[in-house]
């Protein structure tokens, strides 16, 4: 549930009468689902997306992009060997992530490594569905891809 201001609301707590419950506040709003955030901190190491322009890496760029807007994330490309090193030498919480865009008909396929305290916890699966042919555009996947990526954390506790 999501507060949308109203300007009755508003304008009855202006003037401090008990209208506000019925006129405004707190309501429901069509199609927003609950905000996720995870509880700690993360590193999220990003491999090059299977199938991405080589020379550019668009879809790539644009994965690390949306995750690196995400709270509690601090994502680093694992396509250069200092960025590996880096990543392999931290002790907190990382997830290493490998992507393929558009993978058996699908948005994406997304495998990921946990690890804590230095340790691999485990590696998990998660699939992306298509929307029907023609109405989405890789940069639209990806994005929808990333943000379903993080919910998918989130609701694991992570």
């Amino acid at each position: 549930m999501r507060c949308r201001a109203s300007i009755w609301g508003g304008i009855a707590a202006g003037l401090g009468i008990g209208l506000a419950a019925g006129l405004g506040g707190c309501m429901p709003v069509a199609s927003t689902q609950p905000v996720l955030s995870l509880s700690q901190h993360w590193m999220f190491g990003i491999e090059r997306m299977r199938d991405d322009s080589v020379i550019m890496l668009p879809s790539t760029n644009r994965f690390l992009k949306v995750l690196a807007g995400m709270p509690n994330v601090q994502v680093v490309y694992l396509g250069a060997d200092r960025n590996d090193q880096l990543f392999s030498s931290y002790t907190g919480n990382r997830l290493r992530v490998y992507s393929w865009l558009r993978a058996e008909n699908s948005c994406m396929h997304i495998t990921y490594t946990i690890y804590q305290t230095g340790q691999q916890e485990g590696t998990f699966g998660l699939v992306i569905p298509a929307l029907p042919a023609g109405t989405e555009t890789n940069p639209a996947c990806v994005d929808r891809a990333a943000s379903g990526l993080y919910q998918a954390l989130a609701l694991q506790g992570l």
